[in-house]
Parts: C-alpha cells; structure tokens; sequence
C-alpha cells in the first residue's frame, strides 16, 4: 500500500479519536487539540520524507530540443516544412507574436517552437 494513503487513513482516525474525545469525554479536549496539532505537525514531516521524487538526471539527452519526445530527427518531414527545422505556421502557439518560417524558438517568449 502507498505511503501516503497509509498517513490519510491514520489522519482520519486521529481526526475521529479527536472529536470522539472532544464531544464524550469534554475534560480531555485540550489533550485532543495537542493530538491533533501534534498529528498535523508529524504527517507534513513524514509526508516530506516519503515525497515522490523523480529521477536524478537524465540517461541522455537528447540532441533534438522538440519539446515532443516522440518525435526524433529520424521521423520524415512532411513536404510543407522541407527544411526539417522550426515553425511553419508564423506564430507562437504560446504567446502569438509572428515569427518567421524555421525558427526554433520564440524571440519574445523563449518557448521552443514545435516542428510540424
């Protein structure tokens, strides 16, 4: 089972234990406000410590910055884009400035341009 479900599941009961204490047993209500602030304090310490991470560094990189890694300088160019480089459409799709034909990145936003 996951980490994390496990630390909801134990929240939830910890939230139950609370409120049972709170409502039956109202002398103890400040010992349930101490679980449950001390409850809150453990899981963001543990929930850091179980975090996803992703991988350390890339395997290789790749000498074709298309931001699609489908696509790899093996695959054919259609015939409207014969030159095989940058944008064919005259625009950024991400900030719409023009652009010429064959450029590979935005001169205003930055954004690698998709080959089409």
């Amino acid at each position: 089972m996951n980490g994390r479900v496990v630390l909801s599941l134990v929240g939830l009961g910890v939230i139950v234990t609370a409120f049972y204490l709170i409502f039956e047993y109202p002398e103890y209500a400040n010992y349930a406000f101490y679980l449950l602030i001390s409850w809150m304090v453990l899981n963001f310490v543990l929930l850091y410590a179980i975090r996803p991470r992703g991988p350390l560094a890339p395997s290789e990189a790749s000498p074709d910055p298309s931001p699609f890694p489908s696509q790899t300088s093996s695959a054919p160019t259609s015939p409207s884009n014969a030159s095989g480089s940058g944008s064919s459409l005259g625009f950024c799709i991400y900030c719409a400035t023009p652009v010429p034909p064959g450029t590979r990145a935005c001169p205003s936003c930055g954004h690698v341009l998709p080959q089409w």
